[in-house]
């Protein structure tokens, strides 16, 4: 069984990505945000190629450091958002970048979710909400109906609720010490509405374990359910068997990152994954 979407699809013969799709593009950046003390959002100037769909990811590159994948957070005529956690060096080199300063961009690549349907639940955790924010844009520029949780650690981590009411979406919030909405895990509020909530489809983005705990709910009602995972990714095309998931073989990077919860409950998602030097390790 493989993921519903095609993804990219590339020149040349059908199917197949041509090398256009693999080099470095720049892209200047027109404004950054702060979203919260750990994540700014850069707005990229992009004039050449297609426009991620939602779940789709770049592969990010300032000269001198990693390149690191990022799923785009919004994107419109001549722009695309990514969405940026501090958490090592290279990301922190990042959060240094100003108005004028260039990154340099592959993709999009990989598959995005699904959007089939009227009534959607999603689910993000901390940095997770990057994709979410941006499908649930596209929920509501279709017509559709979505109900939008929310968790993090404290209320500063919260990301994108102002957009989420500006499109007339309010969420239902939860943080692990309290400052905001229920005082607990995002997965107390799914255990909340999944029972009298009408859900065509349920996504999710956040920590794999909260993902795991989303995807064996919906699974077990019946909801079809799709989950954007994070993986160790070194190439983004599928050579380097970096973000594998056993035993099935498939790859984050081109499989992915968006998958159906049915398919991925038979890897070892939520259970292992691998290190950067390849070593499988207990979640």
């Amino acid at each position: 069984m493989l993921p519903e979407n095609s993804g990219r699809q590339g020149g040349g013969v059908e199917g197949a990505l041509s090398y256009s799709d693999f080099r470095f593009r720049p892209a200047r950046i027109k404004k950054v945000v702060a979203e919260s003390p750990k994540v700014k959002s850069f707005y990229l100037e992009v004039r050449e190629g297609e426009l991620p769909r939602p779940g789709q990811f770049y592969m990010v590159w300032l000269p001198g450091h990693e390149e690191v994948p990022m799923s785009a957070s919004d994107a419109g005529a001549d722009f695309i958002r990514i969405t940026v956690s501090r958490e090592g060096e290279t990301t922190a080199q990042f959060h240094r970048l100003r108005r004028g300063d260039s990154l340099f961009l592959r993709g999009p690549f990989g598959n995005g979710f699904s959007l089939e349907g009227k009534s959607f639940l999603l689910v993000s955790g901390g940095y997770g909400a990057a994709p979410l924010i941006f499908a649930a844009k596209e929920i509501s520029r279709a017509g559709g109906r979505c109900t939008y949780l929310s968790g993090a650690k404290n209320r500063s981590e919260l990301l994108f609720l102002g957009e989420l009411r500006r499109l007339g979406v309010e969420p239902l919030v939860a943080t692990e010490d309290g400052s905001a909405g229920h005082r607990g895990l995002v997965t107390d509020l799914v255990d909340a509405v999944l029972p009298r909530g009408k859900y065509q489809r349920v996504l999710t983005c956040g920590p794999e374990l909260m993902m795991y705990e989303v995807v064996k709910r919906a699974v077990g009602r019946g909801i079809k359910v799709q989950a954007s995972l994070e993986r160790y990714m070194k190439c983004g095309f599928g050579l380097c068997g970096s973000c594998v998931l056993d035993p099935v073989g498939l790859r984050v990077c081109c499989d992915g990152p968006v998958f159906d919860g049915e398919l991925l409950l038979k890897t070892d998602f939520g259970k292992r994954r691998r290190e950067a030097s390849g070593a499988g390790v207990s979640l």
